[in-house]
């Protein structure tokens, strides 16, 4: 595999979900600053999030929600192999996306 991870966790869905370690540098330096001290809750709500939904635009593209503060944390992840998905990106938002519901805690 090639790719340099900084953390595979379990998702309540049953499938790998790895953080691989240049993507979240992209993720903090150039897209979403603002989450640079959040790695661990980024772990955190794919573990045990409040809410999964699939994507409206792509269903194998899941979207993974838990409360933060007066917004919400998302973490959106994609297919990479049969049991594992790849963090694509994070961010926070006051929106949840439209789209099928696939697991609520």
């Amino acid at each position: 595999m090639g790719r340099r991870v900084t953390s595979t966790v379990r998702s309540p869905l049953g499938y790998r979900v790895t953080l691989a370690r240049n993507r979240w540098r992209e993720i903090i330096r150039y897209k979403h600053p603002a989450l640079a001290d959040h790695e661990r809750a980024v772990r955190a709500c794919v573990e045990a999030p409040s809410l999964i939904r699939e994507s409206a635009k792509e269903p194998e593209v899941h979207l993974y929600y838990a409360p933060a503060g007066q917004r919400h944390l998302c973490v959106v992840v994609a297919p990479a192999e049969a049991d594992e998905r790849l963090v694509v990106t994070a961010y926070f938002t006051r929106n949840i996306k439209k789209g099928r519901q696939l697991w609520t805690s």
